[in-house]
């Protein structure tokens, strides 16, 4: 009897294992402090209660290779988890930096600026965000 519970115990930690890894191989956990880029439909987590998902972005910006009298702007369409509470918020680029939990989040550029007769996929991408500790 001994036995049998051994392996039903190593089986049951090594299913355990392999879920954990499984969960943690879709999300990218992030260092307060420091910029990283994030893209579209990717979950980060910031702390085990903390984290957010980029569910997808409309660029206003002025195309690079046109003159402009307004540069325009980037909304930027997030879900922030905290604790048990959904937060859905739109993040302008020319915005200033805005504070969720004990933390300041400023978005310092998104990538790329695209030319007037480019469409950009919403997997191309990327948004330098800065997020520190209030």
């Amino acid at each position: 009897m001994a036995m049998k519970t051994r392996s039903i115990t190593k089986y049951a930690l090594g299913i355990l294992l392999l879920l954990l890894i499984i969960t943690a191989a879709g999300c990218d956990k992030i260092v307060p402090g420091e910029p990283f880029d994030c893209k579209v439909d990717t979950k980060y987590i910031l702390t085990p209660t903390l984290s957010f998902t980029i569910d997808s972005i409309n660029d206003y910006r002025c195309p690079k290779d046109v003159v402009c009298i307004w540069g325009g702007d980037v909304d930027i369409f997030v879900s922030i988890k905290q604790n048990l509470t959904d937060i859905d918020t739109v993040l302008n680029l020319s915005g200033s930096p805005f504070i969720i939990g004990d933390y300041i989040w400023s978005i310092l550029e998104v990538n790329p600026l695209r030319n007037h007769d480019q469409v950009v996929d919403q997997s191309d991408y990327r948004v330098k965000v800065l997020i520190q500790k209030n």
